[in-house]
Parts: structure tokens; sequence; C-alpha cells
């Protein structure tokens, strides 16, 4: 190899030493410089997108948080299946079955309209206090519609 280079005159051999030099700095580049400005790029887009999730969770909480004084507690007095019972009638739900599972209630329904059945289990979580222990839906063959499987509601 030397004896090849020593073969070349000086002006192939400054040809080759600034082609050579050429290449160390494209390798560099490629496999340097290229590769961390990408990292710290996708780094700064994660951070934006952490940064404005933090503050749509901040937001939500003191939402939260003004909304969880406007709950209604429950009637102590009034049992917890006629609680559901009425709020169902008013809300035109027709309830399949009903089973008292210790201090929580486990309900079924037939066929109802997700969206009314959203709109009830808001309705007993804000004005009755009931929370949602446990839900287990099935689809049905009408679109927008759910068959409640076991819905368990409690008190707070």
């Amino acid at each position: 190899m030397k004896a090849w280079w020593l073969g070349l005159n000086t002006r192939e051999q400054r040809l080759i030493g600034a082609l050579g030099g050429v290449v160390l700095i494209f390798l560099f580049y490629s496999l340097v410089w290229q590769p961390l400005n990408n990292n710290i790029e996708n780094t700064e887009k994660r951070v934006a997108h952490q940064t404005e999730l933090l503050a749509w969770v901040q937001q939500e909480t003191s939402r939260y948080q003004a909304n969880s004084g406007n709950v209604k507690r429950p009637n102590r007095n009034a049992s917890l299946s006629s609680i559901v019972n009425q709020a169902a009638n008013q809300s035109g739900i027709f309830i399949t079955r009903i089973q008292p599972q210790g201090s929580d209630l486990q309900i079924w329904i037939d066929n109802i309209a997700f969206n009314v059945l959203l709109q009830w289990l808001e309705q007993l979580s804000q004005q009755h206090g009931l929370i949602i222990k446990n839900i287990d839906l099935d689809a049905t063959d009408i679109n927008g519609e759910v068959r409640v499987r076991r819905l368990q509601l409690g008190n707070n």
C-alpha cells in the first residue's frame, strides 16, 4: 500500500487525501451527527406531547375536583334497588333482573342504546352518588345497542 502511495504523483496524493477527508466528513455526518439530531428532534416532540398531556390532566383534575363537591349523596332511607328502579323508570329503561349482592346491587338489561345507558349511569352517579363497581357489556345485532350482562352498583 505504501509503495502504491509513493508511486502516485503529488497532485494525485492531494486529490486522494481530499477525497478521503470528504468521505470521513460524510461518514461522521451520516453515522454520528444526523442520528443525534434526529434523536434530539424526536425527544423534543415527545416532551412537547407530554407537556400537553400534563396540562390536559391538570385541567381535567381541576374540573373533577370542582365537580366532586356537587355530587349528591344517596338518600340513606331509600334502598339501593328503589333508587335504581326509580331512575330506570324515569329514563325509560327496562331492567331484566336485579339481584342484591351484599351492600351492592347487580343488574341485567337485555337491549339498551349505549348512549341511553351512559346517560343513566351518569344520572345514578351524579344525582344519587352511586358508583359503578363493575360492568360487563355485549354487543347486539343492532348498531348502537348493547346488552348489559352484569352491572354492579354500590354506594360511595
